[in-house]
């Protein structure tokens, strides 16, 4: 499987959590749903540009996307941050007493 194929595969398995269609995300995103298709199935490289409207289609940060991609068990841990960014500092800091507190220091 090459690098288009290996994207797009990964591109449908976060589609599909997330419980969207292609012609879904597609809106979102702002592309046509062909292109959107054409990446899943490894047949388009995207340009930086339509990866960066994937993932606002699919409300996740870049990191996110290529941190998942790359590192396939850091994606959640990156979800949490992308969480934890748009709250404001005295919910950040409660999150962070709770996971010390189930997790230990």
């Amino acid at each position: 499987m090459d690098e288009a194929q290996r994207f797009g595969s990964y591109l449908r398995q976060l589609r599909e959590e997330r419980g969207l269609t292609q012609q879904e995300l597609a809106l979102r995103a702002g592309l046509a749903v062909d292109s959107v298709r054409r990446i899943e199935r490894g047949q388009l490289s995207p340009s930086l540009r339509s990866v960066a409207k994937l993932a606002d289609g699919m409300e996740i940060s870049l990191h996110s996307l290529f941190g998942g991609y790359e590192a396939p068990g850091s994606f959640l841990a990156d979800r949490i941050c992308d969480l934890l960014a748009a709250r404001p500092n005295e919910d950040v800091a409660s999150a962070h007493r709770v996971i010390v507190a189930l997790l230990g220091t």
